[in-house]
């Protein structure tokens, strides 16, 4: 697609159509060090959205043309006389010539005028493009990538990086234990749990189970035996742990997938989700059992 007339070389293009926007880039080779020109181009008169890939514009739809805004221009330059001196009978205005220092007469007062001056109206310049369209997708956006997703590797060879996003992934181990860790800190209810292991190599959370008082005695005494009666009204039980490698018996986490990135987002919010009401769960001990969990059959 070729507009306007220029010398130039035309400006590279290339676009990803959805049925409710276009979004465009000038990086067609996706390079890192790339440096945008489309953010300050107006794509049929108006200016692109930014995306959160800063190489990215989003704009209504395919463009019938580009276009750039020219410099403002001083016209009608003059030296104007400050109003303080209007009563000294110099001319009210003056023009750099008359200040030349070989043949202007008022040299010796250019001190006592200001520059003065109009701006042209910048307009709009047509520019020329090629544009190439490498997808056409009904849904697509370009949402923040909040994770480094693994892709299998002809996905990676055969798909433009923009669109890798919509390829099955999968995260690392490592990052899978990063994201349930850190949820599950800030996410726990401590009157009904709390985490009794936090490392980088394993992360428990216990619950507290509350119970009919339980008498035990300790011995308080330094020298001779001194025993206090106490009540335990809870114990201690493991509701959850896990640990992103091989340790000891803590079960290693499985890495989140999904088809695509959105459904990647979706899995991990469902789990995270669900982990969190077995934790924030309050449980009481059953009136029954006593917590052996167990029923007597007595025969």
């Amino acid at each position: 697609m070729n507009k306007g007339q220029s010398n130039k070389e035309p400006l590279k293009l290339i676009a990803i159509k959805t049925k409710s926007r276009v979004y465009v880039s000038d990086n067609i080779k996706n390079d890192s060090y790339h440096h945008t020109k489309l953010k300050s181009l107006y794509f049929d008169n108006e200016l692109p959205t930014d995306t959160y890939r800063k190489d990215w514009f989003e704009i209504k739809e395919v463009p019938n043309s580009i276009q750039r805004k020219l410099p403002t221009e001083r016209i009608n330059e003059r030296y104007e006389l400050k109003e303080a001196h209007y009563n000294t009978g110099l001319p009210k205005v003056l023009h750099r010539s008359d200040f030349d220092e070989d043949t202007g007469q008022y040299e010796s007062v250019y001190g006592l005028y200001e520059l003065k001056y109009e701006l042209t109206d910048p307009g709009l310049d047509d520019v020329e493009f090629e544009l190439i369209v490498i997808a056409e997708l009904e849904n697509f956006e370009i949402v923040r990538n909040d994770y480094t997703l693994q892709h299998s590797l002809l996905d990676q060879i055969s798909t433009h990086p923009i669109l890798l996003s919509t390829k099955p992934c999968k995260l690392s181990r490592a990052d899978s234990y990063r994201i349930v860790r850190n949820y599950v800190k800030t996410h726990i209810d401590t009157r009904w749990a709390k985490i009794t292991s936090d490392y980088d190599f394993c992360f428990t959370v216990s619950k507290e189970i509350s119970h009919e008082p339980e008498e035990f005695r300790v011995d308080i005494g330094k020298r001779k035996p001194k025993y206090e009666t106490r009540y335990r009204r809870s114990r201690t039980t493991k509701v959850f742990e896990v640990a992103p490698s091989s340790y000891n018996s803590y079960p290693v986490i499985e890495p989140f997938e999904g088809k695509n990135e959105e459904d990647l987002k979706q899995n991990i919010q469902k789990y995270l989700d669900e982990l969190m009401e077995v934790i924030n769960k309050p449980l009481v001990e059953c009136e029954h059992c006593k917590g052996y969990g167990v029923i007597l059959n007595e025969v």
